[in-house]
C-alpha cells in the first residue's frame, strides 16, 4: 500500500471510530492487512493533522480537526455535494454502478473517479446528469458503490 492510500485509509479510521491509542490503530491497519509500526502511525497522525478530542464517553480520542479534515480531503470528496444517488445492480457479481449526478457534472466528476479509481475500473461513461461505470469486477464495483455512497451521507 503507498503512502498516500495509508494516510487515507487512517484518516477514514479516524473520523469513523473512536481510537484511543496508536497501539488500537495499528491493530486496526494489521486487520485490513496493512503492516505498520507505531512509529509510522505516529508519523502518519502528525502528517495527516490528527489530534486528540473528546469523546462522547468521556475520554479523549484521535480525531481530525476541521483543518486537518478540510485539508485531507481529497477532490473528489470536495465535489460530493454534485453526487445524487449511487446504484448498482441486484448481484454482487455485478460489475455495473450507475451514479446520477447534478447536470452538467459529469465531466469534472469523471476525472475526479478516474484520478483516485482507476485500476478498478473497465469503462466510465456519462452523459449530462449520469454515469455508468463499469467496474473491473463485482467485488471492486462493491467496493466503489460503498465509497460513492459514504461520500454522499458525509454531504
Amino acid at each position: 500500500m503507498r503512502k498516500n492510500e495509508r494516510l487515507e485509509l487512517i484518516r477514514h479510521i479516524v473520523s469513523e471510530q473512536e481510537i484511543e491509542t496508536q497501539q488500537e490503530l495499528v491493530a486496526i491497519l494489521e486487520s485490513k492487512g496493512v503492516v505498520a509500526t507505531q512509529a509510522t502511525v505516529s508519523r502518519d497522525i502528525n502528517t495527516i493533522g490528527i489530534i486528540k478530542v473528546k469523546s462522547n464517553r468521556g475520554g479523549y480520542v484521535y480525531g481530525l480537526s476541521n483543518e486537518a479534515a478540510q485539508r485531507y480531503m481529497s477532490p473528489l470528496q470536495r465535489a460530493a455535494e454534485n453526487i445524487l444517488e449511487v446504484t448498482q445492480g441486484e448481484s454482487e457479481i455485478i460489475n455495473m454502478i450507475s451514479i446520477t449526478v447534478v447536470p452538467g457534472s459529469t465531466k469534472y466528476l469523471k476525472r475526479l473517479i478516474l484520478e483516485d479509481y482507476s485500476e478498478k475500473i473497465f469503462s466510465l461513461l456519462g452523459d449530462d446528469d449520469s454515469l455508468l461505470l463499469i467496474a473491473t469486477t463485482g467485488e471492486n464495483a462493491k467496493e466503489l458503490t460503498e465509497i460513492f455512497q459514504g461520500l454522499i451521507k458525509k454531504k
